[in-house]
C-alpha cells in the first residue's frame, strides 16, 4: 500500500479506491468500488459500522470483513 493511505469512511480519498469484501465464514470474496456502497449507506458512513451490516451472497453469514486498496496505474503509463 501506498504511503499515507488510510480510508476510515467511504469518502475518504475522494472515493478513488476499491474494497474486498470478505466472508468470514465460508470465505467468499468480491471487490467492489465505494460508489455502490454509498448508494445506501450514504458517503458518510464509516467502513467498520457498514462491514457489520453486509450479508454474504453465498452463505448468507454476517461476518464481512472490508480491506481498502489504492488505485493502481495502468502498465505503460507516464504522468509527465
Amino acid at each position: 500500500m501506498r504511503r499515507g493511505f488510510k480510508v476510515d469512511k467511504l469518502s475518504d480519498e475522494f472515493g478513488q479506491y476499491s474494497l474486498i469484501l470478505r466472508c468470514e465464514a465460508c470465505g467468499h470474496e468480491r471487490k467492489t468500488l465505494p460508489k455502490a456502497l454509498a448508494n445506501f449507506a450514504g458517503w458518510d458512513a464509516r467502513i467498520e459500522d457498514l462491514t457489520r451490516r453486509l450479508r454474504c451472497s453465498k452463505c448468507g453469514e454476517r461476518r464481512c470483513t472490508a480491506k481498502p486498496l489504492p488505485p493502481v496505474a495502468p502498465r505503460g503509463y507516464k504522468s509527465h
